[in-house]
């Protein structure tokens, strides 16, 4: 069944979702399962059709992020069928983007990567600390993360992201200083640092709730943010929105592409896609998506829009375009969100050359200023 979307040549970005893991990390509340060999191959059957369902609207794709889960528990097999679906796509588009865990990283896999045009490469990194990646149900080492650095480099993948986690449980400073030590060494590109949230349905949510531990002090995550921010611009890094930071020309086409509000298709297990104004959201589990993709169509009201649209823009440090809200909208955020000024006289938000920002020094409270809006 085809979709059936006029006006669609603005899409901008390609999500593939691979939701399999080997084990199920104590903090992650994405779509995931386990799985096999048959069940992987079933799925990317079931990824073909949904991609020829927008055989007319994958045309001027500018960036393609395959994520997950863990794209790379696939084989090479199974990798090089997805790639070569999509290779049209992968030698057109200006990104191409896959999520690695480093441990299951090898010279042959960055081969494949390189041969479809893969120049990004994030890596799930999380914690260089033995005790830490145990307690977060990972599996990596320290020689992994060396070792995943070399195969890519020595294939021309030199842009290179790296995930990390701060606010653990039982960490300090001195973990995130090591972490950070660790990974300016290895000179990566672009750095996502992401402060902890213990969500619901997780490991770490039940162990809090059994008082098994407790979540981190928010002065001293607040310290652990400041430290980041200061050692990574001093490193040459751009801080370019609340998690990330880059090498000049660096900055994530993709991730650009939600926070900008454009189009983009979602295709998999759970993922969602923007076109026109609608949203639509894949079904949550394998097999509810085995038998038909979509789960929900949602119409965004002109309300949600507008809302959407801030609360995005206002994840990256510079803020969102006055000029393009009134081009969207034919209107004005001041006039449709009438705490602006407030927020504006309490130091929460500025108004520098006609973009409205939140300050670094309050983007650790961001959600303060999100929560408005919402």
């Amino acid at each position: 069944m085809k979709n059936k979307c006029k006006g669609c040549d603005n899409i901008k970005g390609l999500y593939i979702h691979i939701p399999f893991c080997k084990s199920i990390c104590s903090y992650c509340d994405f779509p995931k399962r386990l799985g096999n060999n048959k069940l992987f191959d079933e799925y990317i059957d079931k990824l073909f059709l949904e991609l020829d369902s927008y055989e007319n609207e994958l045309n001027n794709i500018d960036t393609v992020y395959i994520g997950g889960g863990t794209p790379n528990i696939l084989n090479l097999n199974q990798l090089e069928k997805l790639f070569s679906k999509i290779k049209n796509i992968l030698f057109k588009s200006k990104e191409n983007t896959i999520e690695l865990n480093p441990e299951l990283i090898t010279n042959d896999l960055c081969k494949l990567l390189n041969k479809y045009n893969f120049n990004r490469v994030s890596l799930g990194i999380e914690s260089t600390n033995d005790k830490i990646i145990k307690f977060l149900n990972r599996h990596h080492k320290k020689e992994d993360i060396i070792n995943s650095f070399n195969y890519l480099r020595k294939n021309n993948i030199n842009n290179i992201n790296c995930d990390l986690i701060f606010g653990i449980p039982n960490t300090n400073i001195n973990d995130v200083k090591e972490d950070l030590s660790f990974i300016l060494s290895l000179n990566p590109t672009h750095i996502s640092y992401y402060d902890l949230i213990i969500e619901d349905r997780t490991l770490l949510s039940y162990l809090v709730k059994n008082k098994k531990i407790e979540p981190l002090d928010p002065d001293l995550e607040a310290d652990m943010y400041d430290y980041i921010n200061k050692i990574l611009k001093e490193a040459g890094y751009n801080h370019y929105e609340v998690s990330n930071y880059a090498k000049e020309n660096f900055e994530s086409i993709h991730n650009m592409i939600y926070w900008t509000y454009d189009d983009y298709i979602g295709i998999g297990m759970a993922a969602s896609s923007k076109i026109n104004n609608v949203r639509h959201t894949n079904q949550s589990t394998i097999k509810a998506y085995f038998e038909a993709f979509c789960n929900e169509y949602d119409n965004l009201s002109i309300e949600n829009q507008k809302t959407e649209f801030m609360v995005l823009g206002l994840r990256m440090l510079k803020g969102i375009s006055i000029k393009e809200y009134e081009r969207l909208f034919k209107s004005s955020p001041f006039d449709d969100f009438k705490f602006i000024n407030k927020l504006i006289d309490d130091g929460l938000l500025v108004l520098d050359n006609n973009y409205l920002r939140i300050p670094e020094n309050k983007m650790f409270i961001a959600n303060v200023v999100w929560r408005e809006f919402i």
